[in-house]
Parts: structure tokens; C-alpha cells; sequence
């Protein structure tokens, strides 16, 4: 017996012992698998799973209280011909749910390749909370009358639309919609009444392809939210681009009601605004639209809407004229056909009166005087065409005045543009006048000649430029001579009995005087380049004395030039502002003398305008 149990325990440690060997050659076995398995996936990275229809519709109808799915690739095949709803020109795979309980829905980077004649619809979904992000949709896809809860919105952000997204709600639920970053490559559709949408950073961009085999007549919105409710609506940066196809739009709210509007920072080709209505408040900044803004019969609340014309201007509003295809013509008073439809202008102008007397009311005096003078070129406009098709002497008056008050002064609503206007006339007369003679500054024929032979005699003879100058001195500068003795021997002889204000202004006009007929002529003498006349003069000397008399005819020519555009100024401003008022330094029945007349003339009618526009402002201000 005791041989047996020995036998018996060492059996059992033999055992032990090996049962202890294979554990330990099973984790090393796990430990280098799980290790393959991380190499293998370094390698190959993860593949979406591809599923069809059917079974995204079981995942959808999981048990979960929040169901996530994430990185599919959806198809269609014969399993899925159970969802197919056929109807008269096309057929369709609907989704419903199984029950009526609330769900919430994480869809995250999943592909939808599905038939692209055939659209996806998920139907009477309750979704407490819908998440939609990183997506990418091959076919048209509905989300049909969707229900939610109370406490999150439904979120679409990060997806890629290759076709179009219809949403509508059931029943009018009020439902919360954000739409963010999103790339829409035909358009979005809101068909139903909803309570906030918020659209952020969308790109819109019609695909031309899918436009040419649509072939359709009719004008495309790429955002439509037309016939509906909404309590909010929010857009931020978004951009459409509409590819140069003439019959795509990009924004539809027409015959809307709106409580709150806001456009902000947007990039548009157009906007429909027709028959829509704004309830509580309107806000618009940084909007930038390229063609179109319809706004016939557009209502907003006039203390409430903050809309510069900066984002509304440029003539872009216009009246969308609808054809039995569908198709939008606008019209916007600018071809001489479009003129001619008196009931069109007569409403697009009252569309552009509505704005210019927002403005007024909210004291936006800039947006209220570029809308001011949009009207007045449209009107303008409007009278060429009058003119054009029926002349008449008065209407060719107002005409000429509107076109000449838009030149000036911007219809009276610029006095900067007028005075600069008034500026460019006073030098006009200026350049005018320094091609006369004045005797403010006795520029004439004979002061030209004597000059002339001042200078040549200094270069024909031998004598030095001092007794040049004293051989052509002028009865005038004797007289100039001979007072400054008188002064300064008057500040010698009664120096002490002269006050002191007389001295101080008796000493610099007897410095002047020193100064102009003895330090100048000293400085010219100074500088006698020629001392010989030009026949004696050779070699470098000749090509030096050249050079100064070169040098002295352009020094010549600036001091005339600034001399008679200095004294032509003045002329000009004399004559421009005080009409009629002392004598003009000009000849009798010359012809700059009938020039300052003709200026008086026009400074006069130009100054009223002027006076007229400033007060216009001062008081619109006031």
C-alpha cells in the first residue's frame, strides 16, 4: 500500500509539473498571435465592412437606446428589393421603423452606394437624438417626416451630398436642424415647417454633369426653404458657386415667414426674398451677393432689421418673373425692354424706397445715401429712355440735370465729391490763365523780350552780368532804389522818435530790398561763368558755359511756370468765388477777361449746389 501511494503522488507531481509547461507554451502561443495580429493590422489597415440595405436597416432597428454605426459601405442588391417602392416614372427604397419609440442615432463615416435612380428614404423615424457626420451619400436622399425630441437637435456635419437632401418634419415638430461644413454638389431642400435651422460653412456647387442630363428648363435653387415656417434661421459662411450655369440660384425663401433672419458672412450668386416675410428681426453682414436679390413684396419689421446697404447694394435687386417652365427672368431696369415695362419699374422702385426709408428712419446715413443715389441712376436711366422713345424739352432738362448732379455732388448727397468737383474746375481756369497776361504779376511779351535781352547781351559781349543788368535797369527798379534809401535813412535819421512796432517792420523791408538789388546781384556775379563773350570763348570753357546757359533758361522757365501758376491760382479763386466783385487783373476785351466771367458764372451755380448738399446732410443728421 505505501508503494502504491508513492507511486500515486508522483504520478500526480509528474502531472502538475506538466500541466504547468503547457499553460505557460499557451500564453507565449497568445502572446505572439496577439503580437501578429498587431504587425497584420499596421499593414492592412481596417477595411469598411460592405453591407446591404437590409442590413443597415437591422442595424438601425437594434434594441440599444443609442445606436452607433459607423464605418460602413452601403449597398443594394436583390435582399433589398423588399423596400422598393415603385412608382409611376421611378421607384424608390423606403425605410420605416419597427416601432414608434424614440431613438438615438449615431451615423458615422458610412458610404451610401446605392442605385443613383433610385433614392433613399427613411420615413417616420423618431430619433431623440440624430447624429449624421462624416458621410458620404451617392444617391437622392429623404429624410421624411421626422420626429425628435426635446432635449438635441439633429446634426449633419462633415458629409459629402452627391446628390440632393430633402428634409421635412411630421406634423410641423419642433424640430431643431444644424447643418455644418457640409459639401452639397446639387441642393438642399427644407420642405416643411421647422423650428431653428442653422446652415455653417456649407459648400454648395452644382455639379454641371448631373445639370446636363437633368436637362431641365427650369431654375434650380441650390438651398430651398420656400412656402414654410421657420422661427429661426441662421447662415454663416456659407458659399455657392453655381458653375457658370445661368439657371442655377442659390438661395430660395420665397413666400416664407421667418421670425428671426440671419445672413451672415455668405457667398451667393442669388436670393429669393419674394413675398417673404420677416416678423421679428432681420440682420445681415459681411453678405455678399454676386447677381440677384428678388424682392418683391419683401416685408420686415423696420426697427428690428439691421441690413446695411454695403451687403445689399449694386443694383442687385430685382423682381423674379416666373414662367409656366419654371424658369426665373429677372428684372431689374437696365435693357431699354425692361424699361419699357412701366408696372416692373414701378415696383422695383418701391422696393428701393422701402430700404432708402429704413435707412432714414434708423439715421444710417450712409446706407440711406448710397441707396439714394442707386434710385437716382435708375431714374436717370429710366429718363434716357423717355427721352429716347419720347422727347420732350422738359424731361431732356431734368435729364441733363440728374446726370450733371450725379458727376458733382452724387444726387446732393456728397458735398466731399462736390468740393473736389469744384477744385478740378478752379485749376482748369488756372492752367487757362497762365497762358495770359496779369498784371499782378506783368508777365508779358515785352517783360519775356527784355529778359531775353538781358541774357544775350551778357553772352554776345565782354561786359560782366552787373553791368548788364545796370545798362537794362527799368524806370521800376530806380523807384524800388530809391524808397529803400528813403527807408533806411529814415531809420537812421529818427531812429530814436520811430516806435518800436514801426523799426520792427521798417528793418526786413530794407533787408528785402538790400537783398534783391545788391546780395543778388553780388551772388549772380559771383557766379559769372562767361566772362567773355561766346565768339572768344573756347574749348571746355565753351562746353561749361553751355551747360550753365542750359541750366538758367530751366531755372528761367520753373520760376515762370511757378510765378504764373501761383498768380493764375489766385485769379482763379478770385473770379470762382466773389462773381463781379473788384477788379481783375486782366486787359479789357481780352479774352481771359470774358474767362473770369464765365468762371463766376459756374462758381456761382456750383457753390449753391455745394452750400446746398452740406445743409442737406447737416440737417439729415440733425
Amino acid at each position: 500500500m505505501r508503494i502504491k501511494k508513492k507511486i500515486a503522488i508522483l504520478f500526480g507531481l509528474i502531472l502538475f509539473a506538466f500541466s504547468l509547461t503547457y499553460a505557460q507554451e499557451e500564453e507565449i502561443i497568445e502572446e505572439e498571435l496577439y503580437e501578429e495580429e498587431i504587425v497584420s493590422d499596421k499593414i492592412n489597415p481596417s477595411v469598411p465592412d460592405t453591407i446591404n440595405l437590409s442590413g443597415f436597416y437591422k442595424l438601425l432597428n437594434s434594441d440599444e437606446n443609442e445606436t452607433t454605426i459607423s464605418d460602413y459601405i452601403i449597398i443594394t442588391n436583390s435582399e433589398d428589393d423588399k423596400f422598393k417602392v415603385n412608382k409611376i416614372f421611378f421607384s424608390l427604397y423606403e425605410l420605416k421603423p419597427e416601432s414608434k419609440s424614440g431613438k438615438k442615432l449615431n451615423l458615422y463615416n458610412c458610404k451610401f452606394l446605392l442605385n443613383e435612380k433610385s433614392p433613399l428614404y427613411l420615413s417616420n423615424w423618431f430619433f431623440s437624438k440624430l447624429n449624421i457626420i462624416g458621410c458620404e451619400f451617392f444617391t437622392e436622399i429623404h429624410l421624411n417626416n421626422i420626429k425628435k425630441g426635446n432635449k438635441h437637435e439633429l446634426l449633419i456635419e462633415n458629409c459629402n451630398f452627391y446628390d440632393k437632401l430633402v428634409f421635412n418634419t411630421f406634423e410641423n415638430e419642433p424640430v431643431t436642424l444644424k447643418v455644418r461644413k457640409n459639401f452639397f454638389s446639387t441642393k438642399l431642400s427644407i420642405v416643411s415647417n421647422i423650428n431653428e435651422l442653422f446652415l455653417e460653412r456649407n459648400n454648395f456647387v452644382y455639379d454641371s454633369v448631373k445639370y446636363r442630363r437633368a436637362d431641365t428648363e427650369s431654375t434650380i435653387y441650390q438651398l430651398l426653404c420656400s412656402d414654410i415656417n421657420i422661427q429661426k434661421l441662421s447662415t454663416y459662411g456659407n458659399v455657392f458657386k453655381s458653375n457658370n450655369i445661368n439657371n442655377v440660384y442659390s438661395v430660395n425663401l420665397q413666400s416664407s415667414t421667418i421670425g428671426e433672419l440671419k445672413l451672415l458672412r455668405d457667398t451667393l450668386k442669388s436670393i429669393n426674398l419674394t413675398g417673404s416675410e420677416v416678423e421679428k428681426s432681420l440682420l445681415t453682414d459681411s453678405l455678399f451677393v454676386r447677381d440677384y436679390i428678388g424682392i418683391l413684396n419683401f416685408d420686415f419689421p423696420e426697427k428690428n432689421t439691421n441690413a446695411s446697404w454695403s451687403n445689399l447694394g449694386g443694383e442687385k435687386f430685382a423682381i423674379f418673373n416666373e414662367v409656366n417652365s419654371g424658369l426665373v427672368i429677372p428684372y431689374q431696369a437696365k435693357s431699354e425692354e425692361q424699361l419699357s415695362k412701366t408696372l416692373y419699374y414701378n415696383d422695383l422702385m418701391s422696393s428701393y424706397n422701402k430700404f432708402n426709408t429704413l435707412y432714414l428712419d434708423r439715421g444710417d446715413r450712409i446706407s440711406a445715401n448710397a441707396s439714394y443715389v442707386e434710385i437716382k441712376n435708375i431714374e436717370t436711366r429710366h429718363q434716357a429712355y423717355l427721352q429716347k422713345v419720347s422727347p420732350s424739352f422738359n424731361n431732356l432738362i431734368n435729364y441733363k440735370l440728374n446726370e450733371f448732379l450725379r458727376y458733382f455732388s452724387d444726387y446732393a448727397t456728397n458735398p466731399g465729391k462736390s468740393l473736389i468737383q469744384s477744385l478740378y474746375v478752379l485749376l482748369f481756369f488756372t492752367i487757362i490763365y497762365m497762358f495770359s497776361f496779369s498784371l499782378w504779376d506783368g508777365m508779358n511779351y515785352r517783360f519775356y523780350l527784355n529778359q531775353f535781352n538781358i541774357f544775350s547781351d551778357y553772352i554776345s559781349t565782354n561786359d560782366s552780368i552787373e553791368e548788364v543788368i545796370k545798362k537794362h535797369k527799368s524806370k521800376y527798379s530806380t523807384e524800388d532804389t530809391e524808397d529803400i534809401q528813403k527807408i533806411l535813412h529814415s531809420m537812421k535819421e529818427r531812429g530814436k522818435r520811430v516806435p518800436r512796432l514801426l523799426r520792427l517792420f521798417g528793418q526786413p523791408l530794407s533787408f528785402l530790398g538790400k537783398f534783391r538789388l545788391e546780395v543778388l546781384p553780388a551772388i549772380v556775379n559771383f557766379l559769372n561763368f562767361q566772362p567773355n563773350s561766346w565768339e572768344s570763348t573756347k574749348g571746355f570753357k565753351k562746353v561749361w558755359s553751355g551747360f550753365m546757359i542750359l541750366l538758367i533758361a530751366l531755372l528761367f522757365l520753373v520760376y515762370i511756370l511757378v510765378v504764373k501758376f501761383l498768380n493764375s491760382l489766385i485769379l482763379s479763386l478770385n473770379s470762382f468765388v466773389v462773381i463781379g466783385y473788384g477788379a481783375l487783373p486782366e486787359q479789357e476785351n481780352s479774352i481771359a477777361m470774358y474767362l473770369t466771367i464765365i468762371e463766376g458764372i459756374i462758381g456761382w451755380f456750383l457753390l449753391t449746389i455745394f452750400t446746398i448738399t452740406l445743409l442737406s446732410q447737416v440737417l439729415q443728421n440733425a
